[in-house]
């Protein structure tokens, strides 16, 4: 357990340090500075979020989402910390699955119907 401690540790050490990370901790710092964006902001990603779990036909309710939150998204404070928050999202993704790709873990996804 002392070594995985450590890779971890390592892990986070250079999470901290990338690029990616540090430009969303700039976005992040600067929409704080601006509550009112904050707020929509975080409402158009949980209403983002939860659309992207239900049954919708999730183009339609994509282009719809957008339209209705246009003005908030136009804004550069808001774009650049969405945009950044995604693209260090996608790198905990990669992490996730490079570890469930590289490990004997049964995550239950494949179809058992047969």
């Amino acid at each position: 357990m002392n070594q995985i401690k450590k890779a971890l540790g390592d892990l986070i050490a250079a999470i901290e340090t990338c690029e990616e990370y540090e430009r969303y901790l700039a976005a992040k710092k600067e929409i704080e500075k601006y509550p009112l964006l904050k707020k929509k902001a975080d409402e158009f990603r949980r209403l983002k979020f939860e659309m992207q779990g239900s049954d919708a036909d999730i183009f339609e309710k994509t282009d719809q989402l957008r339209k209705e939150h246009a003005e908030v998204n136009s804004n550069p404070v808001v774009w650049e910390y969405l945009t950044a928050e995604n693209v260090f999202c996608r790198i905990l993704r990669q992490i996730n699955w490079r570890l469930l790709e590289n490990l004997d873990f049964d995550i239950g996804t494949e179809d058992t119907a047969d």
